[in-house]
């Protein structure tokens, strides 16, 4: 199994995973939900608990978007060199950067009803460490999409 298809594999189980968690837990959230949060986790705003169908969205959105991204990989709207122009190459670059935000997603929403139920207090540091997996993840690929580009030129 390629590891693309092990990524969009668990991309796909964590989105289903937070419609499900939504779902399931829906009915016995109290009418107002926490919907902001200070940077110390602390609630710091509340909205209407239909709100929380934000939250898998916005999911499902960047899941289509980076799912989409490697269909075309001759796309002029892609700004990435010649090596990652082939289908392989961008499903690893989209679903390795789906991956992480999936999982601050499903993190954000499993917090904020743990929170709305009172079985948390507050928003745990995992937001943190979910960010900077993203920043680190994305990193990697600007990196060698760099590397791989002045290479490309080189050859020229």
């Amino acid at each position: 199994m390629r590891t693309s298809s092990l990524l969009l594999a668990i991309n796909i189980i964590l989105l289903f995973f937070i419609w499900v968690f939504i779902g399931v837990n829906y009915a016995g959230l109290p009418e107002t939900v926490p919907s902001h949060f200070a940077v110390n986790g602390a609630i710091d705003g509340e909205s209407e608990k239909r709100v929380i169908w934000l939250l898998p969205g916005i999911a499902t959105f960047f899941f289509l978007l980076l799912v989409g991204i490697p269909r075309n990989p001759d796309s002029p709207m892609l700004n990435v060199p010649s090596s990652y122009r082939n289908k392989e190459s961008l499903k690893l670059f989209a679903y390795s950067i789906l991956l992480p935000l999936l999982l601050l997603l499903a993190d954000t929403v499993v917090e904020n009803i743990l929170i709305a139920q009172g079985k948390l207090q507050e928003m745990s540091n995992a937001v943190f460490i979910l960010l900077a997996l993203i920043f680190i993840v994305m990193g990697i690929h600007i990196f060698r999409m760099i590397k791989e580009s002045k290479a490309e030129t080189s050859k020229i």
